[in-house]
């Protein structure tokens, strides 16, 4: 009779322990035997994936084909979109403050960067977003900011309604805009921070 408790006690642990975490999480604050539950993050993380998906499916949103300072693939504007809508982190370029790092895009930033699209009516084309090289403290970094250097056509310092565009930036909830005019190293591109 012991060796058969020893047996199913054994049997019960092994399938515990092949359950992984999950298994033996901590039950929450007030709340015996009921196992915590982080939905914050997966949520966040599924609404910056939707969101991800719906600038990559706009028409009229286009992405830089490569970066101002090298040459790297896996962060390019498009790219990140794509690691993001498939649950990824974006990646940032292997030179500049952040080398090689994986960032999460900020929904709000999205939202706005979509929006520009669809309810303004912008045909632009992102240049960078996490990827290429800004300075030390640049909310590109965090995932927060954009970069966009055609607007309707037209090249950013070349006759783009790059005003009209900011204003749209501010309306969206960014914090800071950027762009010809604003400051010397935007003469060529507009940067929208959320």
């Amino acid at each position: 009779m012991k060796r058969l408790a020893v047996c199913v006690a054994l049997t019960v642990s092994a399938a515990a322990l092949a359950a992984g975490p999950a298994a033996t999480a901590e039950p929450s604050p007030g709340k015996r035997g009921t196992p915590a539950r982080h939905h914050a993050p997966a949520k966040a993380a599924n609404e910056s994936a939707r969101l991800a998906r719906s600038i990559l499916n706009t028409k009229g949103i286009t992405y830089a084909t490569a970066h101002v300072g090298g040459t790297d693939k896996a962060s390019l504007p498009k790219q990140n979109l794509v690691d993001v809508s498939n649950g990824r982190l974006a990646r940032t370029s292997p030179w500049g403050h952040k080398k090689g790092a994986r960032v999460a895009l900020d929904t709000k930033m999205l939202n706005g960067a979509l929006k520009l699209g669809t309810q303004y009516r912008y045909k632009f084309q992102i240049s960078e977003l996490v990827g290429g090289e800004h300075s030390r403290t640049s909310k590109h970094y965090a995932g927060r900011a954009i970069d966009v250097t055609w607007i309707n056509g037209r090249h950013v310092g070349k006759k783009a309604d790059h005003k009209g565009f900011m204003k749209a930036c501010r309306k969206l909830g960014a914090s800071l805009v950027l762009g010809p005019g604003d400051d010397k190293n935007h003469k060529t591109h507009v940067h929208c921070q959320w």
